[in-house]
């Protein structure tokens, strides 16, 4: 590992470190902290390949990153995530588009190893977090609960058939081919999984619906803001005063603060590895 490497883990993870500080503590991040990942990833990645005659380093970083971006920006127009958090992929791309002087050994391009591992981590966080979030609410957990009583009956039925289907594959595997029961472990395991997700689906979109939205008085809207109803795209001044004048109660919604799962997938990835391998 050479020492422009550590400066581009230092530098470019400082400011990850701060988006995450700052979306936790105010949910949003300045405009200028992606920006100034892509700007400090391109001059030292640039610099790499004037020292070492290795373009690759420099081309890269642009073609990663612009296709990160492009996903990012994607999901932000489905309304899937904000548009900071479409910034901060964008940036993850441009600063690690390769291993660029670490560890890294897997059969699967570091590219897509990154991308997968930012998804799987960015699970379980919201996993987690809306968890958390339904714990600090003790009387909206009862909600959910009194609500998915009515639907337990259908999850179960739909598990059960799955879990039958899956019984029957088994079944007819070990008649015909002789494959040990041990290697159908993933498959008998498949309806408890598949139960779980029926029920965290619904849980977060029960979240989402009584936990991630308020409403609030005109005057204490401010400028980031997200409004319920439209994109994940922070309110501007000028949209903040036209909501004050007209002096009427709007509601907003607040997301999962992403930022920290760059963190924690930038240092897995550079310093571990892909996380299937803890898999297989």
């Amino acid at each position: 590992m050479d020492i422009l490497s550590l400066l581009l883990l230092g530098s470019t993870g400082f400011l990850f470190f701060m988006a995450a500080y700052w979306d936790i503590r105010t949910t949003e991040f300045p405009d200028w902290l992606p920006y100034s990942i892509i700007i400090i990833s391109l001059g030292l990645r640039g610099l790499m390949s004037f020292i070492s005659g290795d373009f690759s380093y420099i081309l890269n970083s642009a073609l990663m990153g612009i296709l990160f971006l492009g996903f990012g920006m994607g999901l932000y127009y489905s309304r899937q995530w904000g548009d900071g958090d479409a910034w901060l992929l964008g940036s993850l791309g441009f600063a690690f588009p390769d291993p660029a002087g670490f560890a890294y050994a897997s059969f699967i391009p570091f590219p897509a190893a990154i991308l997968f591992n930012f998804f799987f981590i960015a699970f379980f966080y919201l996993l987690v977090y809306s968890i958390a979030l339904g714990l600090r609410s003790p009387d909206t957990s009862r909600k959910f609960i009194g609500e998915m009583r009515g639907d337990l009956r259908r999850v179960i039925y739909m598990t059960g058939g799955f879990a039958v289907a899956c019984a029957i594959i088994i079944l007819f595997a070990m008649s015909y081919y002789a494959i040990p029961v041990g290697l159908f472990l993933p498959v008998i395991l498949s309806p408890l999984l598949l139960f779980s997700v029926i029920v965290f689906m619904r849980y977060g979109r029960f979240v989402e619906a009584n936990l991630f939205k308020r409403r609030i008085p005109a005057a204490r809207i401010r400028v980031g803001d997200v409004l319920f109803e439209g994109k994940w795209r922070g309110l501007t001044e000028k949209e903040v005063h036209a909501i004050r004048d007209k002096g009427k109660p709007v509601w907003i919604k607040e997301g999962v603060r992403f930022a920290p799962a760059f963190v924690i997938t930038i240092m897995f990835t550079l310093f571990y590895g892909n996380i299937l391998s803890l898999f297989i």
